[in-house]
């Protein structure tokens, strides 16, 4: 999960529920789809784990990256937060299983359709549209309890979906960033260009061209128009949330969790985004954040403390979820 490293690609209910057509992994995950209003196709991954009824449900919503939900391995070692929660995972715009995972921030078989369609508000409408139909379709075994869990842009997109789903139970966003968008990513820059050795000049000169196409984005809000490997559409929608506002929204308990060392998102901006919060403004909101840690909560060795970030998660939930059965 997480947000790309943006600024490397500049610089290089009505609605038909299929039958599931294929077991996935350990998980129990199988994979199901219904059909948008555009007549494309919503695909997800459901799995139960046990057989305990009622059984509460864990979303988990990947980043911006052009990857396949279900083949990111991050993904599944993040489901062990709650071990007795089945798993829903959905994939994004025209995004399917066919797609191997990669690690690149630009990759040349990132689907045509996927950079035109794919956009936040799409990814908040398909998550409530899938909850619609299993409201009816898992009546049986699920206790209408959500656990919502988001990294970096499936923060922001976590965020929405809490506010608007009323069987949320709690959220956990982590790798989130500041307040507006921009900020993040011209932080990002700034870290880039200083790690790279470039002097002040240069790296206003290339804040000044972030801004320039934040400005052509916000403008027109093309689909086709590309840029750093999103569309114009997708830019000013993220360019155009208020995470405070959002974080406001959610009524539930919620976790948020940031890396002190992550040069994907302003440190600083997430500090300033939860300083109200943590001064006793909305009291259902905790920040966790871990020094030397980066997006992925990897430390300046290499070393990866994923493990400790998921025991925290879980120690978090049992104090605060009602969820489990």
């Amino acid at each position: 999960m997480g947000k790309k490293r943006l600024t490397q690609s500049l610089v290089s209910v009505c609605l038909l529920l299929s039958a599931p057509v294929m077991a996935v992994d350990k998980l129990g995950l199988r994979q199901y789809t219904l059909t948008r209003f555009d007549g494309s196709d919503i695909r997800y991954y459901l799995g139960r784990r046990g057989i305990t009824k009622p059984q509460s449900l864990l979303v988990i919503m990947q980043g911006s990256d052009c990857n396949s939900v279900v083949n990111n391995p991050r993904i599944k070692e993040i489901a062990a937060v709650a071990p007795t929660a089945a798993v829903l995972l959905v994939e994004k715009y025209a995004i399917t299983a066919d797609l191997p995972f990669s690690k690149e921030t630009a990759r040349s078989d990132c689907p045509d359709a996927y950079l035109k369609n794919n956009v936040p508000e799409q990814r908040v409408m398909d998550y409530a549209r899938i909850v619609a139909a299993l409201r009816i379709s898992a009546a049986s075994w699920w206790n209408r309890k959500l656990i919502i869990l988001g990294g970096s842009e499936g923060a922001q997109i976590a965020e929405q979906v809490a506010a608007i789903i009323p069987e949320t139970d709690c959220l956990i966003v982590f790798g989130f960033g500041g307040r507006h968008f921009e900020d993040d990513v011209l932080q990002s820059v700034r870290d880039e260009m200083k790690e790279a050795g470039l002097d002040d000049k240069a790296t206003e000169e290339k804040v000044v061209g972030m801004q320039a196409m934040f400005k052509a984005a916000l403008n027109d809000r093309s689909p086709n128009e590309i840029a750093s490997g999103y569309s114009h559409a997708w830019w000013a929608s993220m360019l155009s949330m208020d995470q405070s506002a959002m974080l406001r929204t959610v009524a539930v308990p919620v976790l948020a969790i940031q890396g002190g060392r992550d040069h994907n998102v302003s440190v600083a901006g997430a500090r300033a985004l939860m300083s109200p919060f943590r001064a006793g403004g909305k009291g259902n909101v905790e920040y966790i954040e871990y020094p030397g840690l980066d997006h992925a909560f990897t430390d300046a060795d290499g070393t990866s403390h994923w493990d400790r970030v998921i025991h925290d998660i879980s120690v978090w939930l049992n104090r605060h979820s009602t969820a489990h059965p």
